[in-house]
């Protein structure tokens, strides 16, 4: 009996130090939880995002989309400059895509040099090959690359970064309303502020880079020529035959450049040539009087 009795004690002993040390681990943990509200709690919501976003299988879902940014820059040749360049603009909106840039340059008054146009052009994904074809069939393309940057450590980067930003959010508007003190009121406002401009960051570099994947950037260098570069693979007689042409056909060029620039400077000429007369008169003039004194 006194064996059972012990035994009941050592038991309720032990039931009883239990029951205090849940207790004081739920304050604690209660502690705890208002220490992190009152100093830490926008942090802590931070990383408890991160966790979450990490866990929520987005990774996977878009490690297997891969966010590939595109870009093709083209070297093409054109005897009809103006209707290409007219072609292109309608085949741009054709394409639903646009010009992000154009320059036109050459052909200047006092020089006879062939026109020149660099364009960027951002054309959607579903339209690329419809572009290339038609600049294939529309100018002589001598020139093509193709360049890649796959961005999606850094689109994933992002969009977690909003996810937790958007949580810890959520928590300081929470706090904002609980909050009675006013210099904890201000304290939290300015640090949702911050939370709110950062958002806004990461959600604008996610939608530019939303646009640079959707869209396809063709960069179009466009030389005007008299005739178009032959990219066929000749033999040896042909192609000297070519560049004898060629050669011979740029001599003309530089000959008729040459009269052309005598038969336009002639009005120079002309006063040239008369300040010269007019200067031999004189001399010739100073000449004979100078003998005549001589004489005398």
């Amino acid at each position: 009996m006194k064996k059972t009795g012990k035994i009941f004690c050592v038991a309720l002993s032990l039931l009883i130090l239990a029951v205090m040390i849940c207790g004081c681990g739920q304050k604690a943990d209660s502690d705890v939880s208002k220490e992190a509200a009152n100093y830490g709690v926008a942090d802590n919501s931070a990383k408890s995002a991160k966790s979450l976003v990490q866990s929520s299988g987005t990774t996977e879902q878009v490690t297997q989309n891969r966010k590939i940014i595109e870009y093709i820059d083209l070297t093409v040749e054109t005897k009809t400059f103006d209707k290409l360049i007219d072609d292109i603009n309608s085949e741009v909106k054709k394409a639903g895509g646009y010009i992000e840039n154009s320059q036109v340059g050459g052909n200047r008054y006092y020089y006879s040099d062939s026109r020149t146009a660099d364009l960027t052009v951002r054309i959607p994904k579903t339209k690329q090959s419809d572009f290339s074809d038609f600049m294939s069939g529309n100018s002589n393309v001598v020139n093509r690359a193709v360049r890649t940057d796959d961005v999606t450590d850094q689109y994933i980067d992002t969009q977690s970064r909003i996810k937790a930003l958007t949580i810890e959010k959520e928590t300081l508007e929470k706090l904002l309303t609980q909050s009675a003190d006013v210099s904890d009121t201000l304290t939290v406002y300015e640090k949702l502020t911050d939370v709110i401009a950062e958002i806004e960051s990461y959600q604008g570099k996610l939608n530019q880079m939303d646009n640079l994947i959707e869209y396809v950037t063709f960069t179009i260098h466009i030389d005007e020529v008299e005739k178009e570069t032959e990219v066929k693979k000749q033999n040896w007689f042909v192609s000297t035959w070519n560049d004898l042409l060629d050669n011979l056909s740029d001599l003309g060029n530089g000959m008729l450049s040459i009269l052309s620039f005598i038969i336009a400077a002639l009005p120079y000429w002309i006063l040239i040539a008369a300040i010269v007369v007019v200067i031999i008169i004189i001399i010739r003039r100073h000449k004979k009087k100078k003998a005549k004194a001589n004489n005398a």
